[in-house]
């Protein structure tokens, strides 16, 4: 008697014999028992989940001489041919092989006769996704307005390569890949029906091997009967598969869980000698970490595993979740490189060594012993404030104090020095100048020395920014003062006199105030927009309770519009009254404003910040361990 291999005998002959595959039989049945039938049909799904299966069995209920239902009797000759494969109205057609527009035409030539035998005429073209161009624009007209008595079932594992008309003529079913519950449970049901003996993990490896496709089960069922003799061991069933006994999986996590060397030696000794699917190994290793995770993370498994359930939650409690993710990580890499290694021993034995190196835990605690040493052996300041006392100290001993003709360097007295408490904040010594006109500034100025007399501050140091010659060049008065002077003049009903027993001083504009001075009165002023502009690039040569004497660098003599002036004139006499006036002044030193000021404390601020990075001992283990590179650029002081 000739065999019949278990994948055609097995090939469900009627709906309710199908696996899984629920919303395309549901929705095929319904159509079927309301007759309302369209004229094309697309199946898609990877290969040996039930496309053309479930195309035949739909042949056979339009045509059951019992009449059109989704349950055909399968008894009369109709449904007895359509099984057997000579039923004449059902015209199979292999698309992969007949890819020419002739062929199609040939097949098109026959569309317009009546069926021989049944009500319709059903084409069945399986791999439609093969015909070439020309083929499905011929096939297009007579796809969309076909006879009655015709119905195209179309069949593909790849729907993408289906032209968008073809598509738009036709209803689509997307078939599923199966469970391998699903897979495992049809074929306990086989072997019982074949009366063979079996293990249910063997059929579980089955069933996981053949990716969703039953097709592919039934076709290792068959290798499985033949290679065990008639009874399917799980020990067989394994070494036929090229699987390796999970014994081995188990031992390499609990190498890593103990992070042994030595265990990991004799399990890539043990493998050599075996000659293992060095793959496979890699997929049940990979496999086997979801599992863990699963039992970490969500608590319990939502399949079933590889291993024993007590086992997999024994290895969980064992390792961190840290140490399963990268170890999952490492191996999908080393999937991925495998092929590229000299050797695919050598890929795996790499990838299991690099799990063992790249262990978290002796990561973590190689750096604790890092910075433990460091501590011990060199104090690095961290924090931008101790590095700024440091320069204090060291750029305080630096100042040139020599006298050179027409570039001499002045040294400030001790009511000029510069202090800074933040990157954007200036602040003054309060003995620098008679503010008693000034009350906001001189209250805050007395407070920064209260501080400042208990708690030193760091200072910042200017090379030329600060250079100032001895003997400056006479004031000029500017085309501003000259023009708004005199209409200053011309309404003096509009100025608030000081009383007669207060002394006017005349401007000393032999060098520069602080800039400290300069920027908090702008501070407590407030010019906005372009008057701002402009007093942050001027430098502020004299002032009274009356006056301004600024000087414009030339580099920003662009600020200096009447505009900007007029705006400035504006909010200083806003703040002091009307009777007050500004004087520009040239002045031919070396300008040093309040945004040249803040640019060089902010750069000088940037570069401590780098400093105390790189000498911090966690970023140099950073840097040691892992080979990376520390981007300056987007260091930020606070």
């Amino acid at each position: 008697m000739r065999y019949t291999v278990l994948a055609r005998k097995w090939r469900p002959k009627n709906f309710s014999e199908l696996v899984g595959q629920t919303h395309v039989m549901q929705a095929l049945s319904n159509a079927l028992d309301s007759q309302r039938l369209h004229h094309a049909y697309l199946f898609t799904g990877t290969r040996g989940v039930g496309k053309t299966t479930i195309a035949r069995i739909f042949a056979k209920a339009l045509n059951c001489e019992q009449g059109i239902s989704s349950t055909p009797c399968g008894v009369c000759s109709v449904c007895q041919s359509v099984n057997e494969g000579r039923f004449v109205d059902l015209i199979e057609i292999d698309a992969a092989s007949r890819t020419k527009v002739e062929d199609t035409r040939e097949i098109l030539d026959n569309v317009q006769y009546a069926p021989t035998q049944g009500r319709y005429k059903v084409y069945l073209i399986d791999e439609v996704h093969m015909l070439s161009k020309s083929s499905f624009n011929a096939l297009l007209k007579t796809l969309e307005e076909p006879p009655e008595h015709v119905k195209f079932l179309l069949a593909t594992t790849d729907p993408h390569k289906l032209p968008i008309t073809v598509l738009s003529r036709c209803l689509q079913f997307n078939l599923l890949r199966l469970t391998t519950l699903q897979i495992q449970q049809h074929l306990v049901m086989i072997l019982q029906q074949e009366g063979l003996e079996f293990e249910p993990n063997a059929l579980a490896l089955i069933a996981k091997s053949a990716d969703g496709s039953v097709r592919d089960a039934l076709s290792l069922l068959d290798q499985a009967i033949a290679y065990c003799g008639g009874e399917i061991r799980f020990e067989a069933v394994q070494s036929m598969l090229g699987l390796v006994d999970q014994g081995i999986v188990q031992a390499i996590l609990q190498a890593l869980a103990e992070d042994s060397a030595e265990q990991i030696k004799q399990v890539l000794l043990t493998l050599s000698s075996l000659g293992v699917d060095y793959n496979a190994l890699l997929s049940q290793l990979l496999e086997t970490l979801h599992q863990v995770c699963q039992s970490q993370i969500l608590g319990e498994l939502l399949d079933e595993g590889l291993l024993a359930p007590d086992v997999l939650t024994d290895l969980a409690q064992r390792l961190s979740a840290e140490q399963v993710q990268i170890y999952y990580q490492i191996g999908l890499l080393a999937r991925q490189d495998i092929n590229l290694a000299p050797d695919i021993r050598i890929g795996f034995e790499m990838s299991l060594l690099r799990m063992l190196a790249f262990n978290p835990v002796n990561m973590l605690s190689n750096a604790q012993e890092v910075v433990t040493v460091s501590r011990h052996e060199k104090k690095t300041p961290t924090h931008v404030t101790d590095l700024l006392k440091q320069a204090k100290d060291t750029l305080s001993t630096a100042q040139n104090t020599q006298n050179i003709q027409n570039n001499r360097v002045v040294k400030p007295s001790s009511s000029e020095k510069m202090v800074s408490t933040s990157p954007n904040t200036l602040t003054a010594n309060p003995a620098a100048a008679d503010l008693s006109f000034f009350p906001d500034l001189q209250a805050r100025f007395q407070d920064s020395a209260a501080v400042s007399a208990t708690e030193p501050e760091p200072c910042v140091a200017f090379d030329q920014a600060m250079a100032f010659p001895e003997s400056p060049a006479p004031a000029q008065p500017s085309a501003f003062e000259e023009t708004h002077g005199e209409a200053l003049s011309d309404n003096q009903d509009r100025f608030i006199n000081p009383p007669a027993n207060d002394a006017v001083e005349l401007p000393n504009l032999a060098q520069p105030k602080p800039i400290e001075v300069w920027a908090q009165m702008i501070e407590q002023v407030g010019p906005e927009g372009m008057a701002l502009e402009l007093a942050r690039r001027s430098i502020l040569m004299d002032y009274n309770n009356q006056a301004w004497w600024l000087s414009v660098s030339p580099a920003y003599l662009m600020a200096k519009t009447e505009v900007a002036q007029a705006r400035l004139l504006e909010a200083a006499r806003h703040y002091f009254g009307q009777a007050f006036v500004i004087h520009f002044v040239e002045y031919s030193g070396e300008h040093c404003t309040p945004d040249d000021y803040e640019q060089v404390q902010k750069k000088q601020h940037h570069q401590d910040a780098i400093q105390a990075i790189k000498q911090d001992p966690n970023t140099q283990i950073i840097q040691d361990t892992l080979n990376m590179q520390l981007l300056e650029k987007t260091i930020q002081p606070v």
